[in-house]
C-alpha cells in the first residue's frame, strides 16, 4: 500500500497530523528537532522505510509581506544557503495548490532560525517563505530520486523577531522545555509581548495544518484525491 513520509520539526506539528494517524495507511513520521543533523537522519530514515514520496510539514517564517500567521504555503522549488534550487514534484505541487487555492512559491531551507534582517534579503531573492527542513528533504529525495513535496503554516511574519530564548526551549525530540522560556522572560520582560504574539500565531498555524491534514488524507496529495 503507497505511504508517505513526513518530516517535521517539533512535537505540536506532528500534533496537527492526527487527523490521519489512525488510518491503515498513515504516512511514516519523523522529527528533526529543529536540528539539521537530525533532518538528516530522519529523511535518511524515511528514504529506507521505503516512503513513496517525502513531505515537508511543519511552520514556516514568512519572508514575503503579503504572508500572515496561519498561511499555507507550497513550495513549487527550495533553495538552500549555497544558492542550489530543487524543483518539487509538479503533479503533487499542483495538486495541493489546487486544493488550497494557493499559487506554489519559493521556500528557502536553512540551518538556523531566521531574524528579520535574514529575511529582508531572502525577500530581494523572491523567497516567500523559509524553515529549517524542507532543503533537508530536498537534497534527499532529489538524490534517491523519489519525490518531494513543502505543505508549510506560517507562524512569524515577514517583520517579526522570534525571541532568542524562544529558539532555546526545543529539545532534540521535538517537546518543548519550559525553563528557558520562563527564565528568558523573567531576564528580558519587555519580550513578553512578542512571547504572547508568538504563542498567538503559533495555534493560528497549527490550526491551519490540522485543518490541511483533515482535507487531504494520509496521502497528503501525492496519489489522486
Amino acid at each position: 500500500m503507497p505511504r508517505i513520509g513526513i518530516i517535521t520539526g517539533v512535537k505540536s506539528e506532528e500534533a496537527a497530523l492526527a487527523p490521519v494517524m489512525g488510518s491503515i495507511d498513515a504516512p511514516y513520521v519523523r522529527l528533526s528537532g529543529a536540528r539539521p543533523s537530525r533532518a538528516v537522519r530522519g529523511v535518511e530514515a524515511l528514504i529506507a522505510l521505503g516512503a513513496d514520496g517525502i513531505l515537508s510539514f511543519g511552520s514556516a517564517g514568512a519572508v514575503s509581506p503579503s504572508l500572515q500567521p496561519g498561511d499555507l504555503v507550497i513550495a513549487e522549488r527550495v533553495v538552500n544557503s549555497d544558492g542550489h534550487a530543487f524543483a518539487a514534484d509538479s503533479d503533487w505541487c499542483a495538486r495541493l495548490s489546487a486544493v488550497f487555492n494557493t499559487p506554489s512559491s519559493i521556500v528557502a531551507g536553512i540551518d538556523y532560525v531566521a531574524d528579520s534582517s535574514d529575511k529582508d534579503w531572502l525577500s530581494e531573492e523572491g523567497v516567500a517563505a523559509l524553515d529549517m527542513e524542507s532543503h533537508v528533504v530536498a537534497a534527499k529525495a532529489s538524490d534517491a530520486g523519489i519525490p518531494f513535496a513543502v505543505l508549510r503554516a506560517v507562524v512569524d511574519p515577514a517583520g517579526f523577531d522570534i525571541p532568542e530564548y524562544a529558539l532555546e526551549s526545543v529539545r532534540p525530540d521535538g517537546s518543548i522545555s519550559l525553563l528557558p522560556v520562563i527564565s528568558g522572560a523573567c531576564l528580558q520582560p519587555w519580550t513578553i509581548g512578542r512571547l504572547l504574539d508568538l504563542n498567538r500565531y503559533n495555534k493560528q498555524a497549527m490550526e491551519s495544518l490540522r485543518g490541511a491534514a483533515r482535507v487531504l488524507g494520509p496521502g497528503f496529495g501525492l496519489f489522486a484525491l
